[in-house]
């Protein structure tokens, strides 16, 4: 199984956790009970209004993803409030991870690591848009009609109302009754991946706890943005080097428990020069390999060239400075003697 393949398996568990839930509940679903069978698109529109209508939704679900050498399949729990809670817990044979967010923090856990991140103010405030499969995007044709695990479905298949987009062959089942998803399949010629929904439930109580970042496993991290090399300085008590052959662009701050760091993007020119300093980086460049050694004004500098950029970089008590350019380790060094 590679590793694109394990994402398939997150991307497809995001979909059941934070795709089914649209923000913003519909006051009713109208146009359930009438007679006759509806086109794809009518199945669509109405499965989408069904979901949107909920204020919460609770599930299980199978994720299978398979190529020609190998599949792979993960049990899904999820959960999801409006506006932007989500949660799911994803388990396979050989991992187990959980993943949510409870509308200000990002996160995710996993045996051996964790992630948190805080999300910018304006997007935190914004209501969670996301449809299963967005209408305005998405044209359905309806196949017909088909049992899934003994339920009534109308079997539509997908397709990108772009025709430039090179979009998989997908299919999605959904209740004749009630517009519950029940199965959705795609297939790319490559991977094929089947998402099978065993249990939903919508509207039933779920408390806030359950999209909250477990606190004592998770590392938060907090990102500013800032556009202008004054406004990034007086955010940090880090000594920020300026670039002056270059036009400063932004610059971005970045907070962890462990450690701090800016990012300085400056435009040389047309092109992209980018001044980094941080705190408690030395632990993680400590491993680096390919390295060449070089001088910077005279001070002892490592420097690594990765196909068209290159980076060099020295640490002063535990404050690292690097330099990141678009060129060779010369370029780089160059441009590292200008700060």
């Amino acid at each position: 199984m590679t590793a694109d393949t394990g994402r398939r398996l997150a991307i497809v568990a995001v979909f059941v956790t934070i795709g089914l839930l649209a923000a913003g509940a519909v006051a009713g679903v109208s146009g359930l009970s009438e007679m006759g069978q509806p086109s794809g698109d009518d199945v669509l529109d109405r499965t989408e209004q069904r979901y949107d209508a909920a204020e919460t939704i609770t599930g299980t679900a199978t994720v299978t993803v398979a190529n020609d050498s190998a599949s792979k399949t993960a049990a899904v729990e999820y959960a999801a409030a409006e506006p932007n809670k989500t949660w799911a817990a994803v388990t396979s044979e050989n991992r187990s991870y959980e993943m949510g967010t409870n509308g200000t923090v990002v996160w995710a856990v996993g045996e051996n690591q964790s992630y948190g991140r805080e999300l910018p103010e304006e997007a935190a405030a914004m209501n969670d848009t996301t449809d299963p499969v967005p209408e305005e995007n998405v044209t359905a044709t309806l196949r017909g009609t088909a049992e899934v695990d003994g339920e009534s479905t109308y079997v539509l298949d997908l397709e990108p109302t772009n025709e430039s987009i090179d979009a998989p062959n997908t299919t999605l089942w959904v209740d004749t009754e009630d517009y519950r998803v029940h199965k959705l399949t795609t297939d790319d010629g490559t991977n094929r991946t089947e998402l099978t929904v065993e249990e939903t439930n919508f509207n039933v109580s779920i408390d806030d706890s359950q999209f909250a970042p477990p606190a004592d496993r998770v590392a938060v991290t907090t990102v500013e943005t800032y556009d202008s090399y004054d406004a990034a300085q007086s955010a940090t008590d880090l000594d920020l080097p300026k670039y002056e052959n270059g036009t400063f662009e932004e610059a971005r701050y970045i907070s962890r428990p462990e450690s701090t760091a800016v990012a300085q993007q400056y435009d040389a020119d047309g092109e992209n020069v980018t001044v980094l300093t941080a705190t408690g980086a030395s632990s993680y460049l400590d491993d680096t390999e390919n390295g060449t050694a070089v001088q910077v004004n005279g001070k002892n500098a490592t420097a690594i060239e990765r196909e068209d950029r290159a980076v060099v970089y020295w640490t002063d008590g535990d404050v690292t400075t690097g330099v990141v350019v678009e060129g060779t380790t010369e370029e780089a060094v160059a441009a590292a003697e200008e700060l």
